[in-house]
């Protein structure tokens, strides 16, 4: 439990780092067809997120899920909201199009590539960690 609510705490500040950077820089999510506006990046954050981090509702689901944790007879459920959270940001972050770009040295800014490759690394672990302990806790009552 106790390494599902580091892994899950840390990815989270870095999602909120991600979220920091992109805003100030004013780069959007750009994934597959989907093209954000830079113009409209504080609206578009919340449901669609940015091209460094998750949309903010997913943020502020991941913080609650960190404290549901901590009470007994919700901690099942957090852990299945981090293990489910975790699974979908795995992929979010090489479904960016500068991330891959990143990645792949096209685009020289090794502080995004540290950004991104550490957050997905945790959204992994945090989504194995999740699972474990939603296998490992008995059902809410």
């Amino acid at each position: 439990m106790k390494a599902l609510a580091v892994t899950s705490a840390v990815q989270l500040v870095l999602g909120l780092m991600g979220l920091r950077k992109a805003l100030r820089d004013r780069t959007s999510y750009d994934v597959w067809k989907f093209k954000g506006d830079p113009k409209h990046i504080e609206r578009d954050h919340w449901v669609c997120g940015t091209n460094l981090s998750a949309p903010g509702v997913m943020l502020v689901l991941q913080g609650l899920a960190i404290v549901g944790l901590l009470v007994p007879g919700k901690r099942r459920t957090a852990a299945k909201t981090l293990c489910i959270l975790g699974a979908i940001m795995s992929g979010g972050y090489p479904g960016e199009k500068s991330v891959r770009q990143a990645w792949r040295g096209k685009v020289p800014d090794r502080a995004m590539v540290q950004l991104t490759a550490s957050a997905t690394a945790l959204a992994v672990l945090m989504g194995l960690l999740g699972w474990r302990e939603v296998k490992r806790l008995p059902k809410d009552g």
